[in-house]
C-alpha cells in the first residue's frame, strides 16, 4: 500500500473547528474590509490598526520594525479577521499595546510547538508558554493585562468551536501588580517611576535655558517640545499637531490679560483652549518662538507646494487631517534630516514622530545613540545618562495641580479630558500626603468619639443649632445623618448625595415633616452661605467653588418652600424643580458618551 491511498480520519471536533474557522475568515474579508479605514485585506500593515509582523525581542533595535518578517501564511488568515472583528466590533478588549503583543507571541509559540500557525492547534501549554515569554519581556503590568487578553481570547475561541481540542479552559497565573494606592515600598517606586527625575528636570531646564547659538536645532526642538509638555498637562500627539498660530490672548473678567495655546486633545475632548499658569508664560512663548523658527522654512516650502498643487486641480498637503493641520500652517513641520547632526538636510517635508523623542529623552543600553543628557553631559549618581518620558510631565503636572487643591473639573478640563473619572490615573499622591492635608484641616482628635457599645451611655448629642453654631466654614455638607466637613481647596465632594439640587427629586405639597426639614435647612445652609462668602472676601483658595454650590442649594430650598406653602396649590400636588443638573437620564447619556471616545480611541489604536 502506498502512503498515498492512506487517508487521514478527522473527529468531529476538528472537522467542526475547521468549518467554522474557514467560515468565520471568509465572513470577516467579505463583510468587514471595507470598515478599516481605507486599508486594503492583502496588505501586511493596516495603518492605524495592526501591523502583521512577526515577534520581536525585547531590547531590539526600533529600525529592526521596518523590516521585520511577515507573520506565517498558516496564521495571517486568522489573524487578520480577528483584527478586523475586534475593530469593527468596537470592542474595549483591543488594547493597541497588549492586543498586537499577544497574537504575535501566540504565532510564535504555535510554530515552536506544532510547526504550524493553525490557531486550532491552540492548547493551555502553548498559552503557558506564551504567557512566560511575556512575563520576561515585558513589565508587570503588561504582562498582567496581556494574561487577561488571553483570557478574553480563550474565551472568543471557545464560543466560537475554533479549536480542534473542543473547549479549553485556561486562565492566567500572573497576578495583578500592586496598587498605587498601596502603602507599600512597590507602591511607593510605583508612583515615582511615573513622575519625572528631578535632576533630570533641572537638567533639561538648563539646556533650554542655553542661547540659541549654543544649542544645535535638535536640541532646541527636543527642549521646546518638553518646556510645552510642562506649560499644561498634554500628550506629545498634541504637542506635535499644534498649529503655527496657536497662541491666543484674552482678558479675563478681571481684565487681565491671560495667554493659553488652542489645542486639539485627545481622550475625547476635542478642539480646546489650554491657559498657560503666569509663571509658565515665558518659557511657552520662548518655546513657540523657537519651534516657529525651525518650521518657518518648511512652512513657507509647503506653502508653495500647496499653491503649485491648485494651480493644476490639487489639494492641501495634511499634516495631520483629522485635527485640520496642513504642513503650511504646522508648527512643528520639518525636512528631511533637519534635525540630524551627521546627514544634510534634504529637500522633501518631513513629520516627527513620537519614537524621535523616546530616543532623545529616553535611555537604552543597547543603543549607541546619546540622548539629549548624555549629549550635553549630564548622567545620575551610577554615571549613567539621565532620561525622561514625555508622558512623565503629564503626571507630575496632575499630581501638583491634586496637591494644589485644584478642582477635578478644572484638571480636567486643564488637560483636555473630556470625564473627571480620568484624573485618577494621573493623579499620584500618597495616602500618606492624603493623612497628612487631613492634620492639617486641624479637626480636633480629642473632640472624635468612636461609636461603640461601650461608650454610648456617655455620647451626647448636641442640637442642630448648637452644632451650627461650632461649624468654622462654609465647605460643609448637610446630610441626613449629620454633616459632612471639608476644607475649601477641595471641591465639593462627588459623593454627597445633593438631593436638593437633582432635577429628578419630587417633593409632596403637605407633607408638614418634610416642610419643616426643608426649613431647617434653610436656616442651616443660609449660615454656609455667610461663611463662604467671608472666606471669599478673605481670598481663601476655593472658597468660591462652596460659596456658588451653597448659595445654589439655598435658593433651591426656598423655592421648593414657596411652593409647598402655596395655598393656591392642593395638598398632593408633586412639586419638582428643574434645570441643567443632575438627573439619572444626563447621568446615561454621559456614560454612552464615555463609552463612545473609548472605543474610538481604540479604533485608533
Amino acid at each position: 500500500m502506498n502512503e498515498s491511498d492512506i487517508i487521514n480520519f478527522k473527529n468531529k471536533t476538528e472537522i467542526l473547528a475547521a468549518k467554522n474557522l474557514n467560515e468565520f475568515i471568509l465572513n470577516c474579508k467579505e463583510q468587514l474590509s471595507g470598515n478599516l479605514l481605507d486599508n486594503n485585506w492583502e496588505s501586511n500593515h493596516w495603518k492605524k490598526i495592526f501591523k502583521f509582523s512577526k515577534f520581536k525581542m525585547k531590547n531590539v533595535k526600533l529600525d529592526s520594525f521596518s523590516k521585520a518578517e511577515d507573520l506565517d501564511s498558516s496564521y495571517i488568515g486568522f489573524c487578520k479577521s480577528y483584527v478586523a472583528y475586534i475593530f469593527c466590533s468596537n470592542s474595549k478588549g483591543s488594547d493597541k499595546l497588549t492586543f498586537p503583543i499577544v497574537l504575535r507571541m501566540i504565532e510564535k509559540n504555535l510554530l515552536v510547538f506544532t510547526g504550524s500557525g493553525d490557531i486550532k492547534s491552540l492548547n493551555p501549554v502553548i498559552l503557558d508558554e506564551c504567557l512566560s515569554d511575556i512575563n520576561k519581556n515585558y513589565t508587570k503590568g503588561v504582562a498582567y493585562s496581556c494574561g487577561k487578553f488571553m483570557e478574553r481570547l480563550v474565551a472568543f475561541l471557545n464560543e466560537k468551536e475554533f479549536l480542534n481540542c473542543g473547549l479549553m479552559k485556561w486562565s492566567s497565573y500572573i497576578r495583578p501588580p500592586e496598587s498605587r494606592l498601596s502603602i507599600s515600598d512597590n507602591a511607593d517606586n510605583t508612583r515615582l517611576a511615573k513622575l519625572p527625575n528631578e535632576r533630570a528636570l533641572r537638567a533639561i531646564g538648563e539646556i533650554f535655558s542655553m542661547q540659541d547659538y549654543g544649542l544645535h536645532e535638535r536640541d532646541l526642538f527636543v527642549t521646546s517640545v518638553f518646556a510645552l509638555l510642562m506649560c499644561a498637562p498634554s500628550r506629545i500627539s498634541e504637542i506635535l499637531s499644534l498649529r503655527a498660530d496657536c497662541e491666543i490672548v484674552e482678558k479675563n473678567r478681571e481684565g487681565k490679560e491671560c495667554y493659553g495655546l488652542r489645542f486639539y486633545s485627545l481622550k475625547g475632548f476635542g478642539a480646546n483652549i489650554k491657559w498657560i499658569p503666569e509663571i509658565m508664560v515665558p518659557t511657552a512663548k520662548l518655546a513657540i518662538k523657537r519651534l516657529l523658527r525651525i518650521s518657518e522654512n518648511p512652512r513657507a516650502r509647503s506653502k508653495i507646494l500647496e499653491e503649485e498643487m491648485k494651480k493644476e486641480g490639487g489639494g492641501e498637503i495634511w499634516f495631520d487631517k483629522e485635527k485640520d493641520v496642513r504642513f503650511s500652517n504646522a508648527l512643528c513641520a520639518l525636512f528631511d534630516n533637519q534635525l540630524s547632526m551627521k546627514r544634510q538636510t534634504g529637500n522633501d517635508l518631513f513629520k516627527i514622530t513620537n519614537t524621535f523623542f523616546s530616543k532623545e529623552l529616553g535611555y537604552s543600553k543597547i543603543s549607541k545613540h546619546k540622548n539629549l543628557f548624555k549629549r550635553h553631559g549630564y548622567h545620575d549618581e551610577f554615571n549613567k545618562p539621565l532620561f525622561l518620558r514625555t508622558h512623565q510631565a503629564r503626571h507630575l503636572l496632575n499630581t501638583l495641580a491634586q496637591r494644589g487643591g485644584l478642582g477635578e473639573l478644572d484638571i480636567a478640563k486643564w488637560s483636555g479630558r473630556v470625564s473627571v473619572t480620568q484624573n485618577r490615573v494621573y493623579n499620584h499622591i500618597t495616602e500618606d500626603e492624603m493623612i497628612e492635608k487631613v492634620k492639617a484641616l486641624g479637626i480636633n482628635q480629642n473632640n472624635i468619639i468612636p461609636c461603640n457599645s461601650d461608650i454610648n451611655e456617655n455620647f451626647e448629642i448636641s442640637t442642630i443649632h448648637e452644632l451650627k453654631n461650632k461649624l468654622e466654614h462654609g465647605a460643609v455638607h448637610t446630610t441626613e445623618y449629620g454633616y459632612c466637613v471639608h476644607d475649601y481647596t477641595f471641591a465639593p465632594c462627588s459623593k454627597y448625595f445633593d438631593c436638593i439640587n437633582c432635577s429628578e427629586q419630587v417633593c409632596v405639597k403637605g407633607e408638614k415633616q418634610k416642610l419643616e426639614k426643608l426649613r431647617s435647612l434653610v436656616d442651616t445652609t443660609e449660615n454656609l452661605v455667610d461663611k463662604a462668602k467671608e472666606a471669599i472676601s478673605e481670598e481663601e483658595l476655593g472658597a468660591d467653588k462652596w460659596y456658588q454650590h451653597q448659595t445654589k442649594t439655598l435658593e433651591r430650598v426656598k423655592g421648593i418652600i414657596a411652593l409647598m406653602e402655596n395655598p393656591e396649590l392642593p395638598d398632593g400636588s408633586l412639586i419638582r424643580t428643574h434645570g441643567d443638573d443632575f438627573s439619572h437620564l444626563s447621568r446615561i447619556l454621559e456614560m454612552k458618551k464615555d463609552d463612545k471616545i473609548i472605543n474610538k480611541e481604540n479604533n485608533n489604536g
